[in-house]
């Protein structure tokens, strides 16, 4: 297996083959190519590819996604290799997009695994795993040291062990607003943020593609409630009320990254995003400042967030499950679990580990708030999650605007699996493409 990181590394991997070499492709041929190399390269700049080869030496496949321990970094491969004996080079590691991304690999592969493990599916993608039965459960011995709660609210059935947790957050940028420009800032219930036309200021994540959108949105659900359930959360009003009303003014963006984006911007001016109570002490701990800060939403005198927790589990039938027990026993013990707080930036499911008192107190502890995970429990969520979404949608369409219905991976992949069309009907038809 070649993976290749971004387009400029697949360019390059390209012109190590050497495509004058291969007798079937002409010239003219090459030049096409190159062309199509560069509309992908301007469509998807930021995507990887993983390219297919005839290597037999792989023993532990894992799916996950990029930013996973991935700054300032912790390289587990290498830890893992340390600990197994196995050589790193024979580990592989593909990094998607996001946590949806990995629903959507594993869903392509169902008949023909190639991953033995998958990090990153949280408690709202669990269920749809479940259903297409992508995982396989597995019980393992370190799970005595993981928090009983958190197996509970993920998976008791153990299709997907937790190994992070935190709580979804608004994360707002002190430096641009703050509580002298918005003294009640820090004790805002939702509606608030449209009374006070904070609306304008915020940036939110498309539930049906992002992890933190689709807390974001469970989290609006728990406070406001949905009648057509005959479920009333905190407030016994209707969720779709508060999006309708939030959505001429509000930005939706499609990931994580692209709402830090124009979060980031000065010019978009929308200095509030919804993204985690452990995000400041990313900044603190690494000697940044403390501008970045998280606050709730406060109804009934209570802070309130929706607590997301992202888990580790065995692909059904994938083709090395004994080494991938071992590598999630290790991936929960504490070796590893020590580096998820200041690498992830997230809790540790592993009651073990000690965090820094760094961490401790630039993040907002789930243990200190309201957990609405606690008014929509598991078997409720799994019943309604996919008609949540829908509804979302509906609720928000044409109302807001989205920067991208589509991520730009999946534009690039499309150009691609186009170009390498257009290259084989070159070689049958050749007698076409001249010197």
């Amino acid at each position: 297996m070649v993976i290749v990181k971004n387009v400029k590394s697949f360019y390059i991997f390209l012109s190590q083959i050497n495509l004058r070499k291969m007798s079937f492709i002409s010239r003219r041929t090459n030049a096409i190519l190159t062309v199509l190399v560069f509309s992908s390269i301007i469509v998807g700049a930021s995507t990887q590819v993983i390219i297919a080869s005839a290597a037999t030496d792989i023993e532990l496949m894992i799916y996950t996604y990029e930013s996973l321990l991935a700054d300032p970094g912790y390289n587990f491969v290498e830890g893992y290799s340390n600990y197994s004996g196995i050589p790193a080079d024979h580990i592989k590691v593909v990094a998607l997009e996001d946590a949806n991304s990995l629903i959507t690999r594993l869903l392509g592969e169902k008949d023909n695994p190639v991953a033995d493990v998958v990090i990153g599916l949280d408690n709202s993608l669990v269920f749809e795993a479940k259903q297409h039965g992508l995982l396989t459960p597995y019980s393992s011995p370190v799970l005595e040291n993981i928090s009983a709660s958190l197996i509970d609210n993920l998976d008791p059935e153990h299709y997907l062990l937790p190994y992070d947790y935190g709580i979804i957050a608004f994360n707002y940028d002190s430096l641009r607003i703050n509580t002298s420009t918005v003294p009640s800032l820090t004790n805002l219930t939702l509606n608030d943020l449209i009374r006070l036309d904070l609306i304008k200021n915020l940036v939110v994540e498309d539930p049906t593609l992002s992890s933190p959108g689709l807390g974001f949105l469970l989290w609006t659900i728990a406070v406001f409630g949905d009648p057509s359930l005959n479920f009333t959360g905190i407030l016994g009003e209707d969720w779709r009320d508060w999006w309708q009303a939030a959505a001429p003014d509000l930005r939706v963006a499609p990931s994580w990254g692209a709402a830090f984006d124009i979060y980031y911007d000065a010019n978009e001016n929308r200095p509030i995003m919804v993204s985690y109570g452990t995000s400041p002490a990313y900044t603190v701990c690494q000697g940044w400042g403390d501008d970045l800060k998280a606050f709730l939403s406060h109804e009934n005198n209570s802070a309130n967030a929706w607590l997301q927790i992202e888990g580790i589990a065995l692909v059904q039938n994938g083709p090395h499950a004994l080494q991938g027990q071992d590598f999630i026993d290790w991936f929960l013990g504490e070796e590893l679990q020590s580096q998820i707080p200041e690498n992830n930036w997230m809790y540790p499911a592993n009651t073990q580990v000690q965090i820094s008192s760094c961490f401790a107190e630039a993040s907002i502890n789930p243990n200190s708030v309201n957990i609405l995970n606690e008014l929509i429990p598991p078997i409720f969520l799994e019943e309604n999650l996919a008609y949540w979404k829908q509804t979302w949608e509906e609720t928000m369409a044409g109302k807001s605007p989205v920067i991208s219905s589509y991520p730009n991976g999946v534009i690039f992949l499309i150009t691609i699996s186009f170009s390498v069309g257009l290259i084989y009907f070159m070689h049958r038809r050749r007698t076409f493409f001249s010197e």
